[in-house]
């Protein structure tokens, strides 16, 4: 057999999880059409883990508001605390795990738009990391990214003051080639900017009732329930599990009032990427991008989100008291197709799966609305040269010599003893260039609005991510972006032999001391190469 040959094989091994052998794809795909009926609300786990299935049943975990504290000068002040803890992520199961304030992930920061914020963040573990506000518009030495490093035992102080609209931002570890591993063992939370438009227009916004947030995660999880990270090389790809958490629990319930339900959805896993759908096929209205408002509802029947990327969306419930619906992906439909190798998808990919179970009860009060208009974007003007990126993958058959090698080095330094997994490697690039702590790969005037075309010329579809700002999504291919891409981004999928372009306004300095990052948010791809440094001067 050719190393190739070998190589597809034992990746085709691990990543359909022994789907063959437990689960036809059809099937799969049968139950993701119809719902949970005939299954009693049963996910089917891969036969590689001995746990027992967990059915839909636990409630669904809503992380709590944190609006800080008014100091004496009238800032506003937060304190986040990272330490170790145990987590039950399924049912009677003791996981250890790293969180915010807590076991695993964070509270929901309530960040005040043209306020000052002042943020403590303590690091209680025995390794150094860093905690990234991802997407907001703050100066390089206040954005968390690898150079703002917080030593065992350490706090960082963040100082500054927001203004961009409201939007579902969140927070999550950024140490240079370690960041899959930290944001696996559970540290991220959601990050909500605040100016008072969801009131203005009548959304839902009681928290936990109406106004869900939807932190979505995937893991693996061994018979005692200990986190596993990167088991083979080849997750190098991207770490994918066969455990699908909501708000950090396996399998929940959501009881929802008969009512208009906003849902913040971000997707906080690794590698995977969701197609949102619900077990009925039901039409439900987009809202909200990453960073913002879109000028109008969109409604839709699929929402894909690749890692990082968040949307808000609003589904009506009002005529389906007593009644019971699922939150699922449809994967199957569109993930097999992002890459040219099959070895690349997992039995998940290729297949619909439930994530939420959504049971309707009477209406609560008069609940909020869908408005016919949300908010106005603005359109930017390009005032500089556009800017090229290209992306490229990893070479399977000249790079395996050297993850077998990794492999042997790793360190089993996450809790419980979690492998922090392969880091460091030069596998994914962007410009043929990798990942280098030193160099500063591009130098941005402060106050310009550029146009950055990316190109991806590697075999899968890849994310990118840009630090300090957000976008405008001018063009895929030549093609006005799909509606729900029409307001403010700040993370954007690209599939294979896809061009898109997208234009930014750069208002926030980053020096070579603190420097911007660019990258891919497939958290094993970034670790790995594929990311780059920029100032704004």
């Amino acid at each position: 057999m050719s190393k190739d040959k070998h190589f597809a094989l034992s990746r085709r091994r691990f990543l359909t999880l022994g789907a063959s052998s437990f689960l036809s794809l059809t099937a799969f795909a049968a139950l993701g059409k119809n719902g949970m009926g005939g299954m009693g609300g049963m996910v089917m786990p891969a036969p590689s883990s001995r746990l027992p299935a967990p059915s839909f049943a636990a409630p669904l975990p809503i992380p709590p508001q944190y609006g800080g504290q008014l100091a004496a000068d009238g800032v506003r002040e937060f304190h986040l605390h990272i330490a170790a803890g145990v987590s039950e992520l399924s049912a009677g199961l003791h996981t250890p795990t790293w969180g915010y304030n807590g076991a695993f992930l964070g509270p929901a920061l309530l960040i005040p738009r043209h306020q000052p914020v002042r943020l403590w963040v303590h690091n209680a573990l025995q390794e150094s990391t860093t905690t990234h506000w991802h997407g907001a518009h703050v100066p390089g030495s206040m954005d968390g990214g690898p150079q703002s490093l917080i030593r065992p035992g350490k706090t960082w102080r963040y100082a500054y003051q927001l203004d961009q609209p409201e939007a579902t931002l969140w927070y999550h570890p950024h140490p240079a080639s370690r960041t899959g591993p930290h944001v696996y063992a559970g540290l991220a939370g959601l990050y909500l900017v605040q100016d008072g438009t969801d009131a203005a227009l009548g959304l839902p916004r009681s928290w936990g009732v109406d106004d869900i947030p939807v932190i979505v995660q995937d893991r693996v999880l061994d018979d005692t329930g200990t986190l596993q990270y990167m088991p083979t090389a080849m997750d190098v790809m991207g770490m994918k599990g066969n455990r699908f958490l909501i708000n950090g629990r396996e399998a929940p319930v959501f009881h929802a009032p008969a009512q208009w339900v906003r849902m913040r959805l971000l997707n906080a896993s690794n590698a995977r990427l969701y197609n949102f759908a619900f077990s009925d096929d039901r039409e439900f209205y987009v809202i909200a991008s990453d960073a913002g408002y879109l000028a109008a509802p969109v409604a839709v029947r699929r929402l894909l989100l690749a890692p990082a990327e968040r949307a808000e969306i609003l589904i009506d419930l009002r005529s389906l008291a007593g009644k019971e619906l699922y939150l699922r992906s449809d994967s199957g439909s569109v993930v097999p197709a992002l890459s040219a190798r099959s070895m690349d998808s997992d039995a998940y990919d290729r297949s619909n799966f439930p994530l939420l179970a959504i049971r309707v009860r009477p209406r609560l009060g008069p609940g909020g609305r869908l408005p016919d208009r949300l908010a106005e974007i603005p359109s930017l003007q390009a005032n500089a040269q556009t800017r090229q990126f290209v992306l490229r993958g990893m070479a399977m058959q000249q790079d395996m010599p050297e993850l077998r090698q990794a492999m042997q080095q790793v360190r089993h330094a996450g809790p419980g003893g979690m492998s922090l997994g392969i880091d460091g490697q030069r596998l994914f690039s962007i410009n043929d260039r990798y990942m280098d702590m030193q160099v500063i790969n591009e130098k941005l005037r402060l106050g310009s609005t550029e146009i950055w075309q990316i190109e991806n010329r590697a075999e899968m579809a890849h994310t990118f991510h840009v630090h300090g700002t957000s976008f405008q999504i001018l063009s895929r291919n030549g093609a006005v972006p799909p509606a729900t891409e029409r307001g403010w981004k700040d993370t954007l999928l690209i599939r294979r032999d896809e061009t898109v372009r997208f234009i930014a306004h750069y208002a926030q300095p980053a020096t070579e001391e603190f420097p911007y990052m660019y990258h891919c948010h497939m958290l094993e791809h970034e670790d790995n190469g594929m990311m780059g440094q920029f100032t704004v001067t």
